[in-house]
């Protein structure tokens, strides 16, 4: 789905949810879309520093890692930024060690708010935090895009609480 606009993304998905969706409808939504069993794990292992949250793929299944610390509603944010990893067809980086019993043998994206990373935005080559590589500053954008949509669509379009994030 690269280079697709992510307004079309978020149309086509939430047409295939349910009256009053929640974020359990979309991450199965996303699922479906992918072709690969997903699922959100919620964990306290590894010390994520300035990383967020980490879409973890791998052939079988695909895992959107979260700290379990974190306030809900921005909980749903980095979920929904990791799905819209998934649709945007990001390949994300092998798995940093820090997370390798989590999620071993597969690639990541992540969500990383380090301002040391952030300049290397735009080049995929440079690392990121805890070993990654960054992923391109389009597909971010899609990410961080794709999170705000659908979380207007799961909390209301008079809602202000994804402005926070959005």
């Amino acid at each position: 789905m690269a280079g697709r606009n992510v307004t079309r993304v978020v149309a086509d998905l939430v047409r295939t949810l349910p009256t009053d969706p929640r974020l359990d409808d979309v991450v199965a939504a996303v699922a479906r879309t992918v072709g690969t069993p997903t699922r959100v794990v919620d964990v306290d292992g590894p010390s994520w520093g300035s990383l967020t949250a980490l879409v973890s793929q791998a052939p079988h299944e695909n895992l959107v890692l979260v700290p379990a610390a974190v306030p809900p509603l921005y909980r749903m944010h980095c979920v929904l930024h990791e799905l819209g990893h998934l649709l945007h067809g990001d390949a994300g980086a092998p798995t940093p060690a820090s997370v390798a019993s989590l999620a071993a043998g597969t690639n990541v994206c992540q969500r990383d708010v380090d301002g040391r990373s952030a300049a290397h935005a735009d080049d995929p080559t440079q690392t990121a935090g805890h070993g990654l590589v960054r992923v391109s500053g389009d597909d971010e954008h899609f990410a961080e895009r794709f999170a705000y949509e659908v979380a207007t669509v799961l909390l209301g379009a008079g809602s202000s609480d994804e402005r926070a994030y959005g």
